[in-house]
């Protein structure tokens, strides 16, 4: 994958909105492009985050395992969270919560991403204040709206029931 198809994928990323062209060369300089396969697992819930991962092709399920490796307790079955695809992210409560992966991630097609290692991430978010205002702010615009499409799924759920 070239430069400018790099700068082109994390330009896609709403994550990134906002950023110029000179802001996106910084993250750029730190990306590592992966492949992936169906079924391939790429976070494993309790796991250590090492990067953020933008999508460049590709499907993601985000879900909770219905075995926890090391721990004996299991859930009834997985419980699927989110679907991720092209231009979406992951990694991030991880790296802005400094804790181990909250969920699992598995491929459901073949594909590939881009990943920013976290210390270089942190590193470009803690040297310009306005980078790191823009890609908080749109995360945090992003996770609301996770949130408010899970309560709304709820809410269906307590309708019906």
């Amino acid at each position: 994958m070239s430069k400018d198809e790099i700068l082109n994928a994390l330009s896609r990323s709403a994550v990134f909105n906002g950023l110029t062209h000179d802001d996106l060369m910084l993250f750029c300089d730190h990306c590592q492009k992966a492949n992936f396969e169906e079924s391939d697992t790429l976070i494993k819930e309790g796991e250590d985050v090492s990067a953020f991962h933008v999508i460049t092709k590709g499907q993601l399920k985000v879900f909770l395992p219905q075995r926890i490796e090391g721990r004996r307790e299991e859930r009834i079955s997985d419980v699927k969270l989110n679907v991720l695809q092209e231009g979406d992210y992951f990694g991030e409560y991880g790296i802005i919560g400094q804790t181990p992966a909250s969920a699992s991630i598995m491929a459901t097609e073949p594909g590939e991403l881009i990943k920013i290692p976290k210390d270089d991430f942190n590193r470009i978010l803690t040297a310009n204040d306005r980078i790191a205002r823009i890609v908080y702010h749109n995360m945090l615009r992003i996770l609301i709206k996770r949130l408010r499409k899970r309560e709304k799924e709820y809410d269906l759920i307590l309708l019906v029931g």
